[in-house]
């Protein structure tokens, strides 16, 4: 077994706010074992926020581009810190450092425990667009609903506002849609007793918090790839 730590460089899929960068920083150290350090690197380059398709594209190519010399003297693993999985795989061809995204790790563990599932997102686009990637995965079978919180991103950082629309939408996910699990259309927001309370008992998953947390497992029971192997 692994004792050395673990290293995980996890990039922004858009320039931050300062204060966006230290939440996410924060909420991935939250989460994170005593023997992983993480850093949480915004980007260059970048879109201010991913409203769009394109946006999702502007936002890999510059993911790629400042995240292509990342070496292994650095790091151990790279995390991309968004649902839309952008510049996954070209980021791990080009480094050559196990890559991951959030819903490409998520998804196949909501099939485990679920036989279907919702996607809340903060708008309708969002939704399309993450469903669109579920489908892509090979997983589009078990996807029942998507809700929109159709709130801005500056409404959602305003928890009064946040948390009121997201309980009602978890609530009509699990009764309405009979969702059987949550899968959020973010990797790091916190969860409130309200919110579980709100899914009446259906597992809520934050895909950037799952993938962390399955990263660390791979990496601490030695399955992982060694240099010469990947």
């Amino acid at each position: 077994m692994k004792v050395m730590s673990f290293r995980v460089k996890v990039i922004s899929p858009l320039e931050a706010t300062k204060a966006d960068l230290a939440r996410r920083q924060k909420r991935y150290s939250q989460v994170a074992g005593p023997d992983t350090l993480v850093n949480v690197a915004n980007l260059s380059g970048g879109p201010q926020s991913l409203e769009t398709a394109g946006d999702v594209l502007d936002s890999a190519a510059a993911i790629y581009r400042q995240g292509k010399q990342t070496s292994s003297g650095e790091f151990d693993a790279i995390l991309i810190d968004c649902v839309f999985d952008p510049a996954v795989d070209e980021l791990q061809e080009a480094t050559g450092l196990p890559t991951f995204g959030p819903t490409r790790v998520t998804i196949p563990l909501i099939e485990l425990i679920s036989s279907n599932f919702s996607i809340i997102a903060r708008t309708q686009r969002q939704c399309e667009l993450l469903a669109g990637i579920v489908e892509r995965y090979g997983y589009g079978n078990l996807l029942c609903s998507l809700r929109a919180l159709d709130i801005s991103y500056e409404e959602a950082k305003q928890e009064d506002i946040f948390y009121q629309v997201m309980t009602e939408k978890l609530e009509q996910a699990t009764a309405k849609d009979q969702a059987k699990a949550i899968m959020f259309g973010s990797t790091t927001m916190a969860l409130s007793k309200e919110m579980k309370q709100a899914a009446g008992g259906a597992p809520l998953f934050m895909p950037g918090m799952v993938t962390l947390k399955l990263m660390e497992q791979l990496w601490f029971d030695d399955l992982w790839p060694s240099k010469g192997t990947r």
